[in-house]
């Protein structure tokens, strides 16, 4: 008799350092403030901020929903126009800024049209706020999803699960104070796009804006990576709607706060359910980072066992059944957030890219879920039935996870040895203020030095001269060799010169000019990206081998890199390997060696 041959493969990641780098508590509070907002806004507004508006709150979350899922599949299809939109610092932070306002626009709007004297003014009201607060959200959380994909995988999973507890705090307190002061409440969802704003821009400061190749990503086929990331996200964005619905809004909707100590009971169960999942999701990433999907294994199985509960005596408990509704929603969406983050950081994949078609794609499945469980929907039952809430929530469950993309579906999608359409077109880019900028300081330095070795020519005789040729050629020389470990630019916004020489710069008086310096700084990154590229480093590995590159040492890289000596030293590790080299001499002829484009 022949047996059925059964193969198990278990994908091994060994370039994955299991030292975090140095994690921003911005970056972890202002993504925490995120999600308390959208829970409190575009969740639950009809019965924490809008008490009056009935059936307005439903069309609130549909139209919310429909434009920000479609503004965050705009950034992934329209990715030239995306960047070109976002191209400088100065316009990220004022594109932010916009995006704030819109969202506590959407709040005045709600509260302007809950006061409204006639229907078609409330819906005109809400309407207008579901536009302002779908694309104000998507566009934050745009921006979130940057500063995660810059970062390390420990890192992005210990970010990931300290924003639960942050968000969940916010929430429940909102819930509590809103059944005492509605007013409060939405003065606090008011305020929080602005406190969000303020968190965001910082992180992104300590660790975006300093990278030399926050730009430089891979160009996928499209389709076939929108197929690989979407399909996934779609079925357990189906699972995430049913789930909010169930968890976010069925809790509130009924007369549970307004029961006697119901309302400190919810809290405490939102507050328990976060913790859990923090604690799950810290305790995956030590000890099973090294595997792809790693927070799937470890809570896909903890969202089963709660959701089957639900059946059992404890799901007639009002605390277990917010506590096991909360956690399985906390859970999955933290689970897809360090998978889209993953990719974008493993493969350099555009976190416009990758979060555009994965959150998405999300956000259309959850609100079609969120549509289902509505009266007349193809679920409208299961939102009052603990059986069939369970069976649904497990069959997406195990669907979700069977299609996940792994890493060779991932690297097939992947497009290398060309550039991504966006950088490099025109050599004139290279002397602007982005994306590659001119240490200016050096500039000056290396022009005073031409100009006093020119003076001391016509000053002096022979000697005078020979020695006035010297000091031109010593200064020529000056710009070829790499700064001291430590130098810092110019200002926050400039970056070091490149380590080679620069063509066409003389060996005398004659200082090369600021676009020469250019020139060659875009050749030289140019080489590392084709390094980056032919050996698919992460994005961190290609910011390590830039400094490398350039004679840095391991301190150096910590203080450029806002990471810790453990992870530097575990990516140079990984980069001397994949690269096959065994000293950084060697490591800098290869990228001298490289041909670029």
């Amino acid at each position: 008799m022949k047996l059925p041959h059964i193969k198990v493969e278990v994908e091994y990641r060994e370039e994955d350092t299991g030292a975090p780098g140095k994690m921003s508590p911005a970056l972890i509070a202002g993504f925490g403030l995120h999600w308390a907002w959208v829970y409190l806004f575009m969740f639950n507004g009809q019965f924490v901020l809008f008490p009056e508006t009935g059936f307005l709150q439903t069309m609130l979350s549909t139209v919310s929903g429909i434009v920000h899922a479609a503004a965050l599949l705009a950034y992934a299809v329209f990715l030239k126009q995306a960047r070109l939109v976002f191209g400088t610092p100065q316009r990220i932070r004022n594109n932010r800024v916009v995006a704030a306002v819109l969202m506590a626009t959407a709040v005045a709007l709600c509260l302007l049209g809950n006061f409204a004297g006639s229907v078609p003014a409330a819906i005109a009201c809400f309407v207008l706020a579901g536009v302002t607060s779908g694309v104000g959200s998507a566009a934050l959380l745009m921006s979130f999803g940057v500063s995660f994909s810059v970062c390390d995988l420990p890192t992005i999973a210990l970010c990931a699960a300290l924003s639960v507890p942050v968000g969940a705090l916010v929430f429940a307190a909102a819930i509590v104070v809103g059944a005492v002061v509605p007013l409060a409440a939405g003065a606090i969802c008011f305020a929080l796009p602005f406190l969000e704003l303020a968190c965001l821009n910082r992180c992104s400061a300590d660790l975006v804006d300093k990278l030399e190749f926050s730009y430089l990503t891979m160009p996928v086929r499209t389709a076939s990576f929108a197929g690989h990331i979407g399909v996934p996200s779609v079925v357990l964005g189906l699972l995430l709607g049913v789930l909010r619905t169930c968890a976010l809004i069925d809790p509130i909707s009924n007369p549970f706060l307004a029961e006697g100590g119901s309302t400190s009971v919810f809290s405490s169960a939102v507050f328990a359910a976060s913790l859990l999942t923090c604690g799950a999701l810290v305790l995956a990433m030590l000890t099973l980072r090294k595997t792809r999907n790693f927070a799937f294994r470890m809570l896909v199985p903890i969202i089963a066992v709660l959701l089957a509960l639900l059946c059992s005596p404890w799901g007639s408990d009002s605390f277990f059944h917010c506590f096991a509704l909360f956690a399985s929603y906390f859970m999955l969406e933290v689970c897809l957030w360090t998978m889209y983050s993953d990719i974008a950081q493993t493969y350099r994949v555009s976190a416009f890219t990758t979060f555009g078609f994965g959150h998405g794609l999300l956000s259309t499945g959850s609100l079609a879920g969120f549509l289902m469980l509505q009266p007349g929907g193809l679920l409208e039952g299961v939102a009052f039935n603990d059986l069939g809430l369970v069976i649904v929530g497990l069959v997406t469950l195990t669907l979700g996870v069977a299609v996940l993309p792994n890493a060779a579906e991932i690297r097939s999608t992947l497009i290398r040895g060309r550039r991504c359409p966006a950088v490099f077109e025109d050599i004139n880019d290279l002397v602007g203020d982005a994306p590659l900028r001119v240490h200016r300081g050096m500039v000056e330095e290396s022009k005073a030095a031409a100009e006093r070795a020119a003076a001391e020519a016509r000053d002096g005789e022979g000697a005078g001269a020979g020695a006035g040729d010297e000091c031109a050629s010593e200064s020529s020389r000056s710009a070829d060799v790499p700064a001291s470990d430590g130098e810092t630019a110019s200002s926050d916004h400039e970056h070091e010169a490149a380590p080679a020489s620069f063509e066409g710069a003389s060996a005398t008086s004659e200082a090369p000019t600021a676009e020469q310096q250019a020139q060659q700084l875009g050749r030289f990154k140019r080489k590392c990206a084709a390094v980056a590229d032919t050996f698919l480093l992460s994005r961190k590995e290609t910011e390590v081998l830039f400094l490398l590159a350039k004679g840095r040492n391991s301190a150096a890289i910590q203080e450029s890199l806002y990471i810790s000596a453990g992870t530097a030293n575990t990516h140079m590790r990984h980069i001397y390997r994949k690269l096959d080299v065994h000293s950084q001499h060697e490591l800098i002829e290869l990228v001298e060696s490289m041909e670029a484009e």
